[in-house]
């Protein structure tokens, strides 16, 4: 702009020289002419800097948003694989903390988007709750989703129903848990190849793992029903319904030796909370459905872990009779097993009941 300034200042000189010495027509036509290629060559110039700022601006705003992409596609990711196996522990649970903190974190701008983050964490109370914590992932899923592009619609997008999808598919399958095959420990595998044929249990069996405790105390107090809880899926529900007459059902204990009961199945019980009903099968006999106060009763008596008030959809229990119980556990001759329920390798169940036999129970 300093040059510009100067060469108008010395073609202003130069045309008043010739307007005052020569042909008084030639200084108006210069300064007329080079005030018109000045205008313009400013006009250019304030445009192509517009042009080139508004460039750089969206070069920037685009480079910003291709690393919140990978960012945040990388966060979602890693929520999603720590639930691979249906189970979340707690170094996956701070790997995610520290991912949030030193990676989202640095890309949020908005306060609002951390306190939605907070509001779905709040819903959470025990981590090895699978199902709340696929909620809780897929709302923070459209939460980011929303803070990339602020034009989609402030909506959640419900991924559990899908995840639970693929769980009811995978759990529906009769054939072995692959997962068990391979974890088999050496004295397990070393004790099958022993037999001379491979020795199996003649029922059905099933893998359940209790919840927590509350599982335990109520056993040991004469309440013999095994109770899940979902949360917006059925699979396990499903499941439980699938159970029949004199099934073993082999009760898992999780972070401590495995399994530490066996229980035949005599029927079954599911409260759906949402429909306020209760669904009672005793195999053998018609199954009863339960609604009014009779319903209000038994939630209050068999929804041990209070789950109703939790806002769980359903409560199912298997209602069984004991066959062994050994609190110590006898280990897991089959792996282990992620789901909660699921059909048990019929082998895998005759060599525990041979060690709970073992135990003398």
């Amino acid at each position: 702009m300093g040059v510009v300034l100067c060469v108008i200042v010395v073609f202003t000189a130069f045309s008043s020289y010739f307007y005052w010495r020569s042909d008084n027509a030639v200084g108006p036509n210069l300064i007329t002419a080079f005030v018109g290629v000045v205008i313009s060559a400013l006009v250019t110039l304030v445009l192509l800097n517009g042009q080139t700022k508004d460039e750089e601006d969206k070069d920037r705003k685009m480079k910003l948003y291709n690393a919140k992409l990978e960012v945040y596609s990388d966060f979602v990711s890693t929520m999603y694989e720590s639930l691979r196996d249906n189970k979340i522990t707690e170094t996956e649970l701070l790997d995610l903390r520290t991912k949030l903190f030193g990676q989202v974190g640095f890309y949020i701008q908005k306060e609002n988007v951390l306190k939605k983050i907070k509001s779905e964490l709040d819903g959470i109370k025990n981590y090895t709750d699978t199902d709340k914590m696929v909620g809780v992932f897929a709302g923070i899923t459209s939460i980011l989703q929303k803070d990339l592009r602020e034009d989609w619609p402030d909506t959640k997008q419900d991924l559990s129903i899908l995840w639970g999808k693929f769980e009811e598919i995978s759990a529906n399958t009769e054939e072995p848990n692959s997962e068990s095959i391979e974890e088999i420990d050496a004295a397990d595998q070393q004790e099958k190849d022993s037999l001379d044929m491979p020795q199996r249990l003649e029922q059905q069996a099933w893998h359940f793992i209790m919840w927590n405790d509350m599982q335990l105390k109520k056993l040991k107090e004469g309440f013999n029903e095994l109770s899940l809880v979902e949360y917006g899926v059925f699979w396990r529900t499903n499941l439980v319904k699938q159970v029949g007459a004199n099934d073993v059902v082999m009760l898992f204990r999780r972070g401590h030796n495995g399994y530490i009961g066996a229980y035949k199945a005599v029927g079954w019980r599911v409260f759906y909370f949402e429909d306020e009903r209760e669904e009672i099968q005793w195999f053998g006999k018609e199954k009863d459905v339960i609604i009014g106060d009779q319903y209000l009763s038994d939630v209050e008596k068999y929804d041990i872990y209070k789950s109703k008030e939790d806002g769980a959809t359903t409560c199912a229990n298997i209602i069984v009779e004991p066959i062994a119980f050994v609190e110590n556990g006898v280990g897991n001759p089959g792996g282990v097993y992620r789901r909660t329920i699921s059909r048990y390798d019929s082998h895998y169940a005759w060599l525990l009941m041979k060690r709970f036999q073992e135990k003398g129970q």
